[in-house]
């Protein structure tokens, strides 16, 4: 329940620049990926899902769609920010009944621009790198 409110947090805030939502399409797989503030989710969300809320931790959420339907993955990761540090990122998975995600939180500076590199293993034989770059005002 408490990720479902979540969701719709997002829907409702999607045309913001700070949730910058994306995908990426890889055969019968789409992998939807975004980044926003941990203050944008309400305190009993984060509380549920060990997320800390503050000005200065960044979300990052992945789901990946096989042919539509939620699927499993293993994911790994790391961010690097603009003094070259890099910082592995720990996923955890979020499942529902009908839905399934992977969150990751970590620490950014304001006004940092942090590049992601990401790993997303669909099955024993596919492996989808994602890397992007996202800037945080």
């Amino acid at each position: 329940m408490h990720l479902k409110l979540l969701l719709l947090l997002f829907c409702c805030l999607d045309s913001t620049t700070a949730l910058a939502a994306t995908y990426l399409d890889h055969n019968e797989h789409r992998i939807h990926f975004t980044t926003f503030s941990s203050l944008i989710i309400p305190p009993e969300v984060a509380s549920v899902h060990g997320i800390v809320r503050s000005e200065k931790r960044i979300v990052l959420n992945l789901s990946v769609l096989k042919q539509g339907v939620p699927a499993t993955a293993s994911i790994s990761g790391h961010v690097i920010n603009l003094l070259n540090q890099r910082f592995e990122l720990v996923f955890d998975e979020v499942n529902e009944a009908d839905a399934i995600y992977y969150l990751a939180s970590y620490l950014a500076l304001e006004h940092d621009i942090l590049r992601f590199n990401l790993d997303v293993q669909l099955n024993a034989i596919e492996s989808v790198p994602i890397n992007f770059v996202r800037r945080y005002d």
